[in-house]
């Protein structure tokens, strides 16, 4: 895991940026326990040094990690109970295309029983675990200074941090249009499973149920090996999968009629 500051225009505060883009062939529980203690530990000292510099300066980082273990206990566990449906379960047994896309027909998950499923697809199944982030701006862009933050507000106007000679408009079509996917294998050997989610699909920007946010699955039962679809989602043009899975407490909710 990566981590920045990206101060506000006026020096007084800072936005907190914590990113990876590619894990590979990880114990996901390892994993995600670095990842979680990292990021409250880094969390904590931020939110201190904000109140009490010159005392947060003179704390090590042992502190702060503490501080996490102390804030993380019980986390992994409470997680651990949750129980996706039993189809996500069987699918991690299956490798025939024709087999997943039955188990998955109607399927739904929230994102704790993703979490959850990826760690028992480990502890349960022994798969590895890989994850990777794709972003793609929209063409034209060349030659053009972007600034180091954009944030689309609530209100749809557009807050930024640094330099840019691109206007508000502009700059809001980027956030708008660009292509951003975000992928979770299960590997064991040469069969694997991935769930991803692009930002349009999470927006409710593609056209399935109403705007309802979701999940695409692919497997290694598509005819398709794992490199060739890595490199279809870097270049923002993945191969078509017709299996959605509604993604429930996140993102858009297609509301009913």
């Amino acid at each position: 895991m990566d981590t920045k500051k990206i101060y506000d225009e006026d020096g007084k505060g800072f936005t907190r940026v914590f990113f990876q883009d590619k894990i590979e062939k990880v114990n996901p529980i390892e994993h995600y326990k670095a990842y979680e203690l990292k990021k409250r530990a880094t969390v904590f000292r931020d939110l201190l040094y904000s109140k009490n510099p010159i005392l947060t300066s003179g704390l090590d980082d042992d502190f702060f990690i503490k501080k996490a273990e102390e804030d993380l206990v019980g986390f992994f566990e409470e997680k651990e109970k949750i129980i996706p449906h039993d189809n996500f379960l069987k699918l991690l047994s299956t490798t025939r295309k024709k087999d997943q896309e039955k188990l998955l027909r109607g399927m739904t998950l929230n994102p704790d029983e993703l979490f959850s499923l990826i760690i028992k697809s480990y502890k349960d199944f022994g798969f590895l675990y890989s994850t990777y982030h794709f972003e793609n701006l929209p063409k034209g862009l060349e030659g053009k200074k972007l600034p180091k933050l954009i944030h689309i507000k609530g209100d749809e106007t557009i807050e930024k941090v640094g330099d840019t000679d691109l206007s508000d408009g502009q700059l809001k079509n980027i956030i708008i249009q660009r292509n951003v996917i975000v992928s979770h294998f299960f590997e064991l050997g040469d069969v694997w499973h991935c769930f991803f989610v692009t930002y349009n699909s999470i927006a409710g920007r593609e056209n399935h149920k109403n705007g309802q946010a979701h999940l695409h699955y692919i497997s290694s039962g598509f005819a398709i090996s794992k490199d060739d679809f890595i490199e279809s989602m870097r270049t923002g043009n993945y191969k078509a999968t017709n299996i959605h899975i509604d993604l429930l407490d996140y993102g858009n909710q297609a509301n009913e009629s």
